[in-house]
């Protein structure tokens, strides 16, 4: 049987594939259209099972949402497989990728704002190449001060990933993203950016700022 996404309008639903758990996962229950919802929904579903390969995501949870022009939303479904390693990995089969340690990111990057596998959930950015130029010059330690929730490893690994599905093209080609989200086991932030010729990730001090590393802040909506 084929993995079917059904759009009445009123809900999306997702019919599971066979040896799966046979229930379907439901995005929405509203009385009103919302195609601009449908349309991004589809999407991620497309690229969580088809691409990414996960094959039964939790989207339960999710409530629709309007457009934001200049942000873009990242549906992060429910699922224990979604790690900041996996989605290396993921990366790693469509462009070159490298990071300064040969451990799983899954036991050196353990502190997360969020984490999909405790449940789903929708993050939205600004939707841009270069990370963000208002948070230029602040450190990790700064950025807490002043209470400006970070993206995370993870999220900014999705949205290389997102970005790449999309255009063909790569984030941070000129500044690097500090994702304030996250911590290394040791305190440090993880690092990324696109290095020319592969997608880089790094660490950087919490105490430390740089007119080229920025993080990107989370928006809520």
């Amino acid at each position: 049987m084929k993995s079917t996404t059904v759009k009445l309008g009123e809900f999306i639903a997702e019919k599971i594939e066979p040896f799966e758990v046979l229930k379907p996962s439901i995005l929405i229950k509203t009385r009103l259209t919302n195609s601009y919802f449908d349309d991004v929904c589809e999407y991620w579903i497309e690229l969580w099972r088809k691409q990414i390969g996960i094959k039964n995501p939790d989207f339960a949870g999710i409530t629709p949402f309007a457009t934001h022009p200049g942000y873009r939303p990242l549906i992060m479904p429910k699922h224990e497989l979604i790690t900041a390693q996996r989605l290396y990995d993921s990366c790693r089969e469509l462009f070159n990728c490298w990071k300064y340690n040969g451990n799983s990111l899954d036991n050196l990057v353990v502190m997360n704002d969020r984490d999909p596998r405790k449940g789903s959930y929708v993050t939205w950015f600004r939707d841009r190449v270069e990370a963000d130029e208002e948070l230029s010059n602040l450190s990790g330690i700064e950025l807490d001060k002043m209470k400006i929730p970070g993206i995370t490893l993870l999220e900014r690994e999705v949205m290389e990933y997102d970005y790449f599905n999309r255009t063909n093209g790569h984030l941070d080609v000129e500044n690097m993203t500090i994702c304030s989200g996250s911590r290394y086991l040791c305190g440090d932030l993880p690092r990324v950016r696109w290095d020319g010729e592969k997608f880089f990730v790094h660490w950087f001090f919490t105490d430390r700022a740089n007119a080229i590393m920025r993080s990107r802040q989370l928006f809520a909506f």
